[in-house]
C-alpha cells in the first residue's frame, strides 16, 4: 500500500443521469466548500495554496458551475414539443365527444321512440360507469376510452349505436383517441431521445472537468498536503463510495424485480 490516498475511479458512465447529477453537486460542494478551490491562476504551479489547497483554478470552476444547472434542467426537464398543441386539441375534441355521447344517450332514454328508449336504456347501462371520464388524467383517459368503445362493441351493441343515431360520434371519438395514444407516445419517444442526446453531451464536458480537477487536488495533496486536501481526498472517496452502493442497490433491485416476473 502506498503512502498517499488516492481518489478512487468514480464509474461516472454507469450512472443515470439522476445519480451522476447528485454525484455532481455533492462534488461541487466538497471542492468549493471554504477555502476549497478558486484560483485566479490557470497554472497550478503558480497557485497561491494558501488561499486555494486544492489548486482548482477559477475558471475551471465557473465552467463547472455552467454546466451543472443544465445537467440539473435536464434531469427536471418536461420539454414542450411539437406535438404538445395536437395532443391538447385532441384531447378537448375526445373530452366533447365522450360528454355528447354519454348526455345523449341518457336523454334518449326518454325518447317518445320506442326503438330509440329501450336502445337507449341498454347503452346507458353500458356507459354508466364511464361517465366523467374526461376529468380524468390524460393517460387514464385514454385507457378508460379504450374500454368504453370496446364495451360499446361488444355482440349486438353496435346495432343499438345505429339505432340512436350516434355511430359517427362513436367512430370520431376511436379515432381522436388513437391519434392521441399515438402522439403521447411519439412525444415520450422524442423526448427520451432528445434528453439522452443532450446529457450525453454535457456529460462528457463535465466528465472532462471533473478529472481535471481532481487530478489538480490530487496532486495539491501530494506536494503541499495540508488539513483541507486530507479532508477532500477523503470525503470524495466516501462520496464515490456512498453513490456505488446506491447505485448497486438500485440495479440489484432492478434485476429481483425483473426476476420476479419471469
Amino acid at each position: 500500500m502506498g503512502t498517499y490516498t488516492k481518489i478512487k475511479p468514480a464509474g461516472l458512465t454507469k450512472l443515470n443521469n439522476a445519480e451522476y447529477t447528485n454525484f455532481m453537486n455533492a462534488f461541487y460542494r466538497l471542492a468549493f466548500a471554504a477555502g476549497g478551490g478558486g484560483g485566479d491562476s490557470e497554472s497550478p504551479d503558480e497557485i497561491s495554496l494558501d488561499n486555494n489547497p486544492l489548486g482548482i483554478t477559477d475558471a475551471q470552476k465557473a465552467a463547472f458551475e455552467k454546466e451543472l444547472p443544465l445537467m440539473t434542467d435536464l434531469v427536471n426537464q418536461s420539454h414542450i414539443s411539437d406535438e404538445t398543441a395536437q395532443l391538447l386539441d385532441l384531447d378537448k375534441q375526445r373530452d366533447d365527444l365522450v360528454v355528447y355521447l354519454t348526455t345523449s344517450v341518457s336523454q334518449m332514454r326518454k325518447s317518445p321512440i320506442e326503438a330509440q328508449r329501450t336502445a337507449a336504456q341498454t347503452v346507458y347501462n353500458i356507459i354508466k360507469p364511464y361517465i366523467g371520464i374526461y376529468k380524468s388524467a390524460n393517460q387514464q383517459e385514454t385507457a378508460q376510452i379504450q374500454g368504453l368503445l370496446l364495451d360499446l362493441d361488444k355482440e349486438g351493441v353496435p346495432a343499438l349505436i345505429q339505432t340512436l343515431g350516434l355511430k359517427e360520434i362513436l367512430d370520431s371519438l376511436r379515432a381522436a383517441n388513437d391519434e392521441y395514444a399515438k402522439l403521447t407516445a411519439q412525444r415520450t419517444g422524442n423526448r427520451a431521445a432528445s434528453i439522452k442526446e443532450a446529457s450525453a453531451v454535457v456529460r462528457l464536458r463535465m466528465d472532462d472537468l471533473y478529472d481535471d480537477m481532481t487530478t489538480i487536488a490530487f496532486v495539491q495533496s501530494v506536494a503541499a498536503p495540508t488539513a483541507e486536501t486530507a479532508r477532500f481526498v477523503n470525503e470524495l472517496n466516501a462520496l464515490i463510495d456512498e453513490t456505488t452502493a446506491l447505485y448497486n442497490q438500485r440495479v440489484g433491485a432492478a434485476k429481483a424485480a425483473a426476476k420476479r416476473k419471469e
